[in-house]
């Protein structure tokens, strides 16, 4: 009895850390199986190894909250509750945790092509490297329960690692691609909106995302991420209340259920300061908005004879030079930082759609 109360605290403590420290990702049902699967786990000390494949269970939670960090932390708890109530060796644990970190690596790093038959073949390999170590480690004589017990604990991983891993794709990363390509079609309602409220900022928007498109695809960068944040970089100035035009822009997209990642490097952009790093995509963003917004305002004031290399320099070095400057401590790399100046400066007919 008192073994049985200990597992469920045990579980029930770490299921409610884990959670906590993961609340941004977890969802009721995540939380319920998150629960489950601890409770689970600490019913594993007692019963063989094979029976419970715990790498499997992590990629399981990997796969539902769509979450790698998520994944990680409920490796660790399956893998030491048992081993906390039990006090096995913490060399299993280690095995344990390595292998399944290695699972969920492998699942996401391939999560947007939906092709994992090499990565179990990786798996496997590696699992079985590990726990031939670990029996060398632990000096211990190979008996049949040494060899078939893994065995079955692999096989019932890799099912696993195969069922969930179709199911991520088709049910998170498939369903992520289509809201990704709704979001950024030049006609999305929120554009159209855009277009018949401020024609201006309409502008402004289109042919920054146009830009941010073309470099994302020249420096390897996502182009659908960076096509997002040049459309809905300002799209708060639909809406007129007191909060800063990054609250606005933020609670619209959310309200709007943008995808996380653009929702998060629209936060960056609106929370870019001065002398605090910023990173690369949105560096772009900044560099390619401040040109075009500046281009419309000296055409607005009827400037149409600019020495349009002279300016885009000008406006380049303003944004990395100075006490004060934007991007100073920008994660851009100088050789695409003057690669995006000499395009920039190269594309001077385009510039005739901002008058």
């Amino acid at each position: 009895m008192t073994g049985a109360v200990r597992n469920f605290i045990v579980a029930g403590v770490m299921a409610f850390a884990t959670m906590f420290a993961c609340r941004k990702n977890v969802t009721p049902r995540i939380s319920l199986l998150i629960t489950v699967l601890g409770i689970l786990a600490s019913v594993q000390a007692f019963i063989p190894d094979f029976l419970v494949p715990i790498a499997g269970f992590a990629v399981v939670i990997a796969v539902l909250a769509s979450s790698p960090y998520l994944g990680v932390s409920c490796l660790m708890l399956f893998s030491a509750i048992p081993f906390l109530i039990t006090e096995r060796s913490f060399e299993y644990f280690l095995f344990y945790a390595v292998t399944g970190m290695i699972a969920i690596a492998l699942i996401y790093g391939r999560r947007k092509t939906g092709v994992f038959t090499d990565v179990i073949v990786v798996f496997i390999l590696v699992y079985v490297l590990l726990y031939t170590g670990l029996i060398i480690l632990k000096r211990l004589s190979l008996t049949p329960g040494l060899i078939i017990a893994p065995i079955v604990m692999l096989i019932l991983d890799v099912v696993i690692m195969k069922i969930t891993g179709y199911r991520y794709y088709t049910d998170v990363v498939k369903v992520e691609e289509e809201l990704y390509l709704n979001v950024v079609d030049p006609e999305y309602p929120l554009l159209m909106k855009l277009k018949s409220m401020n024609k201006r900022e309409y502008k402004r928007a289109i042919h920054t995302a146009h830009f941010t498109e073309l470099f994302a695809n020249k420096f390897g960068y996502d182009p659908v991420l960076m096509k997002g944040l040049g459309f809905y970089h300002r799209i708060g100035v639909l809406l007129e209340d007191d909060a800063s035009l990054n609250m606005r822009t933020i609670a619209l997209v959310i309200e709007q259920g943008f995808p996380d990642d653009i929702v998060n490097v629209l936060k960056e952009y609106g929370d870019a300061v001065s002398g605090e790093r910023i990173s690369a995509e949105v560096s772009i963003t900044i560099i390619v908005d401040t040109v075009i917004d500046r281009l419309m305002e000296e055409y607005s004031k009827g400037f149409v004879d600019i020495d349009l290399n002279k300016f885009i320099d000008r406006t380049i070095l303003s944004l990395f030079s100075g006490k004060d400057s934007l991007l100073k401590k920008s994660a851009i790399p100088y050789s695409d930082l003057e690669d995006i100046r000499k395009h920039l400066k190269g594309e001077k007919l385009y510039y005739g759609f901002l008058r």
